[in-house]
């Protein structure tokens, strides 16, 4: 419950920021029964603002009855993305008065039935998050066989409720409820899971986030889900761009919605902060330029040899760096002298959400250690989400802001000309304790315009799918 209720206020006392309606204003026009009340929580935030100017661009569109919203997390390895929109919807929930969506959104997701309480995704999301969505394992729609781990029927599910994982669709399941808007996580990677939900709810229009641009064609699965209008948003601008070239689309949308990690003692000074962060999956990639070596998503190997190196030229011990992710050790690639009991270099697999992100939270900055171009390219990495989740500043070369555009240099430790990252993780542990705060304060108010953003743009696919007309596509 702490939780939620500190995630929700961050940015409350934003107040005076642009238009400030009376109590129950109608935003929009004489036909938008949208109610905005200025005195909800979040409504004086960068949300309420974005929910306003979304709402503001229509004049003709009733949404009295509220917006029936179903999420869809395609894949178990994207839960942070899941998070991040259940947290938006929630927070422009609040925003509207309770007015925004009908009923509690629907949460579809894959594997364990438990996954969402294992995986400390609830503790994170916090209790007042995680019992405004309906959680339902893939199981109850029927389709693809009983969600894994399920144990048969009444399973205990998310947030404490009890689910079925066989109901199969039949009359007075979740099923056989429409939807007007469906969000697919990760339907890029599992498009046959997004399709089945989609057919068994029949949505209005259908967004389908978009992680990775470089295996888009026109042949693409996920283009053909469903019957309904489809919506792209992707998760930073360069993945839209190539996105838009490679489907030869007029619009790909790009946003990054964020749920904000809140610990529960804030640190507010350099002396409860200690080293670095590593974050990400263990695993190898396939690539012409690894035919005889194995390359990975992290480039861990380079990191700790030029760590030791500026060891043995005298710039001090290696820092303290905690590896959190999933994977084996063995693949961290550890030389021995940094793979002892009293290793500098700590590593922490498969923690549940809260810990990982305390984690990362008192470090001084992540470090991306890139392995694969396509983080420049096509793709986005979970490590840009990390940074914006807990306040924690990059260390990020140049390339790095030309890319990620959102980001600029009061966000990240900037790598200075000819310094690779380790020499800019030994520059940082000697920065003042103001230099290294003003950047985590930064993040915040990113984290915030972020926020801003995915508000707006979820508003008006809400607008959209409640103007489609059903029988129209038929």
């Amino acid at each position: 419950m702490l939780l939620a209720r500190s995630a929700l206020a961050l940015g409350s006392s934003e107040a005076g920021h642009g238009w400030q309606p009376s109590r129950g204003a109608r935003v929009g026009g004489p036909d938008l029964t949208l109610i905005l009340d200025p005195t909800a929580p979040d409504f004086a935030t960068g949300l309420g603002r974005g929910l306003r100017r979304a709402m503001a661009s229509s004049s003709s569109i009733s949404i009295s009855d509220g917006a029936r919203v179903v999420i869809v997390n395609d894949i178990a390895g994207h839960f942070e993305v899941l998070a991040s929109v259940m947290v938006q919807l929630h927070r422009m929930q609040q925003a509207s008065s309770g007015k925004l969506l009908a009923g509690k959104p629907r949460v579809v997701f894959t594997g364990n039935i438990a996954g969402p309480e294992k995986n400390g995704l609830l503790d994170w999301l916090g209790q007042e998050v995680s019992e405004s969505a309906q959680w339902l394992p893939l199981g109850n729609f029927g389709l693809l066989g009983p969600t894994a781990g399920s144990g048969g029927k009444g399973g205990k599910g998310a947030a404490g409720s009890k689910t079925s994982s066989g109901s199969g669709g039949k009359k007075g399941s979740p099923a056989d409820d429409p939807a007007d808007l469906v969000i697919c996580v990760s339907a890029e990677l599992a498009p046959q899971i997004c399709a089945a939900v989609a057919a068994a709810v029949d949505p209005r229009l259908l967004v389908v986030v978009v992680h990775r641009a470089d295996t888009h064609s026109k042949n693409a699965k996920f283009l053909r889900l469903h019957r309904a209008p489809l919506r792209l948003m992707a998760l930073a601008p360069h993945v839209a761009n190539l996105s838009r070239h490679m489907l030869k689309r007029d619009q790909v949308d790009w946003a990054m919605p964020v749920a904000p990690f809140v610990p529960a003692k804030p640190c507010n000074a350099k002396a409860c902060l200690s080293g670095f962060a590593l974050q990400g999956a263990l695993r190898r990639y396939r690539s012409k330029a690894c035919a005889t070596s194995a390359c990975y998503t992290r480039d861990y190997a380079a990191l700790w040899r030029r760590l030791l190196e500026l060891r043995d030229e005298g710039a001090g011990p290696v820092p303290p760096v905690v590896v959190v992710g999933k994977g084996e050790r063995k693949n961290l690639l550890l030389p021995p002298e940094l793979d002892g009991a009293n290793s500098s270099v700590t590593y922490k697999p498969w923690l549940p959400y809260p810990e990982f992100w305390g984690l990362i939270y008192h470090s001084l900055a992540l470090v991306p250690a890139f392995g694969m171009p396509v983080y420049y390219e096509s793709r986005i990495s979970s490590t840009i989400l990390a940074s914006l989740v807990t306040c924690v500043p990059l260390i990020a070369e140049q390339k790095l802001l030309d890319v990620y555009t959102f980001m600029s240099e009061k966000h990240v430790f900037l790598r200075q000309p000819g310094e690779d990252e380790a020499a800019a993780m030994v520059r940082v542990m000697a920065l003042p304790e103001a230099e290294i705060l003003t950047r985590r304060r930064a993040m915040c108010e990113l984290q915030k315009e972020m926020n801003e953003r995915a508000d707006g743009l979820l508003a008006q696919y809400i607008q959209e799918a409640l103007a489609t007309d059903r029988q129209s596509r038929r």
